[in-house]
Formats: C-alpha cells, structure tokens, sequence
C-alpha cells in the first residue's frame, strides 16, 4: 500500500493506492451506495457492512472535496481525494 499527500495549488490531494485484489470497474457506480460490497448475499467473499466507502465519501463531499477511484480487479485499487484550500 502508498500513501501519498500532496499540493496542487490551495488544494490538499491524499493518494491511497494498493496492489490487492481490486475490484471490476463496473461496480465503481455503486461503490460509495450504502452496504454495497463488490461481492454480495450470502456467498459474499469478504467481511464488512460496506459502509466504509459510504462513510469516507460523505465527509469529504461535506468538506466541499471529491473521491475518484481507479481500480481493476486482479492489480487493485487507486483513490485520490481533493480537499479544496482556503479560499
């Protein structure tokens, strides 16, 4: 996993990006819905209550911000957060 924080002019930009199982670009939609997971019912592969997503997307879009999400299934996934400056 990489963690990176940077500036692009007032904007504060947080980079998490990781080399595990990604997810198929299709379910990206639906990514940031409340309880949703990639895999679902009662056959579902990993734990959680897929609120994570939800949660983080909320507070960032409540500090005037945005989340965009890369991924691909088999290499993993890339999310990049912009927080805007002080204007």
């Amino acid at each position: 996993m990489r963690i990176r924080v940077a500036r692009e002019g007032k904007a504060a930009v947080l980079d998490v990006e990781d080399t595990g199982i990604g997810m198929d670009p299709g379910v990206v939609e639906t990514l940031f819905d409340p309880f949703r997971q990639e895999s679902e019912g009662l056959a579902r592969e990993y734990e959680g209550t897929g609120l994570g997503l939800t949660v983080t997307k909320k507070a960032v879009n409540q500090m005037g911000g945005s989340i965009d999400v890369d991924t691909e299934k088999g290499k993993g996934s890339h999310f990049t957060v912009r927080f805007p400056g002080p204007t």
